[in-house]
């Protein structure tokens, strides 16, 4: 691999000049610094990113803590995130905890053990407590999806408008005339969806009863599950809100299993947006947080920190909106 004093000795100029060309430093000639860059591109030149580290005292890498890549929601986001990096010349390491605190708090000491410039950390990922010891110690942090209900005031954040995300799936449901509805919802974690939804319904004059609320998990069995409850009803809903699409999944899986037709029977609607819910059929209507403007949110308030423009607590919320599909129409009997 060529060096820069391969480069100097090529062309028959100092090493300096070849390093001030190269950098973009002003006291050079354009003719020189053209003539250095095309013998450097044609040499094959590369720059040692361990010495510009070291220059200027960033590794050029972040870390990126989830609780689990087999999740959907997550591959669609880190996508998000890792091409947002890469525009900024950042790398991304990806770690999983599963969902366990321990090892959450393990694999972040290891990634400032090995100088990341900072870390993007997802909801369900590791305790509060270790990432606020983090933040304290002066690591840029930022919590990105993190859910309504642990939120940190002094910690950057990233994160959908979710009480305006319930709204919108409520003000859906009433165009289309329902009135008996139900939610599936993950509670407390998602309060906030839950308080959207209601309170479009109360400016209506409808109230959501609790017998028309089932816990749910955030998975597609906890979904189905709430779902054969709901239609157990004496009065069955005409249309089940679920705060996430996985739930919405797992209810319409119960709806069909149950002879019924979604969305004749029963309406559905979800909220994420999966890739994966625009491939059912019928497809699931859905509340949409744009993924790419969510990481794209994340990735300024951390290079923010890293470059110690914004040091202060600030929150970002990104404006979602309705992606229609066929799982939802009007009720039949409403």
């Amino acid at each position: 691999m060529a060096t820069m004093s391969d480069i100097a000795k090529a062309i028959g100029v100092s090493k300096t000049t070849v390093t001030n060309a190269l950098t973009g430093k002003s006291n050079v000639s354009e003719a020189t610094r053209k003539r250095i860059l095309q013998y450097a591109h044609e040499m094959g030149y590369r720059p040692n990113e361990l010495a510009r580290s070291l220059a200027q005292g960033k590794t050029f890498t972040i870390g990126l803590i989830l609780p689990s890549i087999a999740h959907p929601f997550y591959p669609e986001l880190a996508d998000a995130i890792e091409n947002c990096a890469r525009l900024s010349e950042y790398q991304t390491v990806l770690c999983n905890t599963h969902s366990i605190s321990a090892l959450g708090g393990q694999q972040m000491d290891r990634l400032v053990s090995r100088w990341v410039d900072g870390c993007i950390i997802m909801e369900r990922s590791m305790d509060l407590a270790d990432i606020i010891r983090h933040f304290q110690q002066k690591v840029p942090i930022v919590l990105c999806d993190w859910q309504e209900q642990q939120t940190p005031p002094e910690i950057p954040l990233a994160r959908g408008d979710f009480f305006r995300a319930g709204a919108l799936a409520a003000r859906h449901l009433l165009e289309y005339g329902h009135q008996r509805v139900a939610v599936i919802v993950d509670e407390p974690g998602q309060i906030l969806r839950l308080q959207g939804f209601c309170s479009v319904f109360a400016e209506a004059g409808i109230t959501v009863s609790r017998e028309m609320m089932q816990q749910g998990y955030s998975t597609s069995e906890s979904g189905y599950h709430a779902a054969q409850i709901l239609l157990t009803l004496p009065e069955r809903p005409t249309a089940i809100f679920a705060t996430t699409d996985l739930m919405a999944i797992g209810a319409m899986e119960a709806i069909i299993d149950e002879g019924l037709r979604v969305p004749q029977d029963i309406s559905i609607i979800g909220l994420d947006d999966l890739m994966v819910s625009s491939l059912l059929r019928p497809g699931l209507t859905s509340v949409a947080i744009p993924k790419d403007q969510l990481a794209r949110n994340t990735m300024e308030l951390l290079l923010a920190q890293i470059n110690e423009d914004q040091n202060g607590s600030v929150t970002r919320l990104v404006e979602p909106y309705l992606v229609l599909r066929q799982s939802t129409t009007f009720p039949r009997n409403p």
